[in-house]
Order: C-alpha cells, then sequence, then structure tokens
C-alpha cells in the first residue's frame, strides 16, 4: 500500500469528522459530475474542479473516479437487489410481490437521491455488448448487479404468468424489462419534494402496470 492509501485507510478506521466530512462532499461533487458528463467521460480533474480544489488532494480519500463512482452506487444498488430477494421469498402473489417491487424502487430512487441515477444513466450510456467484451472490470460488476436484479424480476412475473395471477401475451423477460425500464426512466423527471412523493408514485406506477396485466374478469 503507497503512503497515500495508508494516510486514507488511517483516518477512515479512526472515524475523523473532518475525513469523513470531506469525504461526503466529493462524493457529493462527484455525482454532480458523473450525471453531467458520465463515467467514462469524467475525469478525477472534473471532480476537484466542482470542489475547488486539487487533483492531488483527492488521493488522500480516494484512488479513482470508478471507487468514486462505486462508492456512491454499490450500497444502494446491492441493498435494492437483497430487498427484492426478500420479496421473492415471501408468501405472497406474484401481482404483489411486483408491485412492491416496483415501490420500492421508487423510494430508493428518493432515498438515495441522485446515486442511483447515475447509476441508471451509466447503465443506458455504457452498457451493451457481451460481458465478454467488457472494457472494464467495473462493466462485469454493474453488468452483474443488472442480471440479477432483471432475473429477479423476471421470476415473479414467471411465477404469475405460471399461477394465472398475471396475464399477458408477452415473455415474462419482456414484461420484467418493460417494468425496469419504467422505473428506471423516472430519473429524467422525477425529483424529491415534487407534487408527488415516492410512495404515492410507486404505488400508483404499480397500479397502472399491474390494470394492464390482470386476468379478464370470467377467464
Amino acid at each position: 500500500m503507497s503512503d497515500i492509501g495508508r494516510r486514507r485507510a488511517a483516518r477512515a478506521a479512526a472515524d475523523d469528522p473532518a475525513y469523513t466530512r470531506r469525504l461526503a462532499d466529493i462524493r457529493e461533487a462527484a455525482v454532480r459530475v458523473f450525471r453531467a458528463k458520465g463515467l467514462r467521460v469524467a475525469s478525477l480533474n472534473d471532480v476537484a474542479e466542482e470542489l475547488g480544489t486539487s487533483r492531488a488532494s483527492l488521493y488522500y480519500y480516494v484512488g479513482s473516479k470508478e471507487e468514486l463512482f462505486r462508492d456512491v452506487v454499490s450500497e444502494a444498488v446491492t441493498a435494492n437487489i437483497e430487498a427484492a430477494e426478500k420479496v421473492l421469498a415471501q408468501p405472497l402473489p406474484a401481482s404483489r410481490k411486483l408491485a412492491r417491487l416496483i415501490e420500492l424502487l421508487m423510494a430508493s430512487f428518493e432515498r438515495h437521491y441522485p446515486y442511483l441515477y447515475v447509476f441508471v444513466q451509466e447503465d443506458f450510456s455504457k452498457l451493451g455488448g457481451d460481458a465478454e467484451t467488457a472494457s472494464e472490470p467495473w462493466d462485469a460488476t454493474i453488468r452483474e448487479w443488472n442480471q440479477r436484479y432483471f432475473d429477479l424480476v423476471k421470476q415473479v412475473v414467471s411465477e404469475g404468468i405460471a399461477a394465472g395471477d398475471l396475464r399477458t401475451s408477452l415473455p415474462a423477460g419482456v414484461v420484467a424489462n418493460c417494468v425496469i425500464g419504467m422505473m428506471n426512466s423516472s430519473h429524467v423527471w422525477f425529483r424529491p419534494n415534487g407534487l408527488m412523493d415516492a410512495t404515492e408514485l410507486g404505488e400508483g406506477m404499480a397500479r397502472m402496470l399491474l390494470a394492464g396485466l390482470e386476468p379478464a374478469t370470467g377467464d
């Protein structure tokens, strides 16, 4: 480990309030830069300029822009996956599970605003092609997260179709992509403290989507 790395680790381990505040400032600046430019284009120089400091000073707190990106989104994304796994394990009808997934994700977007939307923007701008062609290890991590969450939503939809709780002419995977796409697109229009909060929006979006998946009366 380098001297800078040792100092960074020591300060973090000591839970130094000044270190914690400065790291929070850096992460917030990074979020603004990543949202504006995207992860591939943005640099630590951009983050330093946003903060009004030098790039060299950032190395006492963070090693790379990828590390910053991981820090601001990984906890939220993995928490969403774990929450979805818990929903899947509950003894509920698939329609209720799907509604719960929508409600939880919308609430997470609000709770972690705008960090999760950084992840969504990177998802749209850089993912594509086979995992084997990923240019960075971080691409593979993002792909794994996306695949895990997609598989969970698809499983709920598949269960619902098999049980007759959900009705659709579309394959379960297409429905899962539609649900996730609808939720992720909220990065375009959702802002906290708007006319409706995330709970109201999540419940309304779930009702809207599930109305199109309800079995026809008399079937």
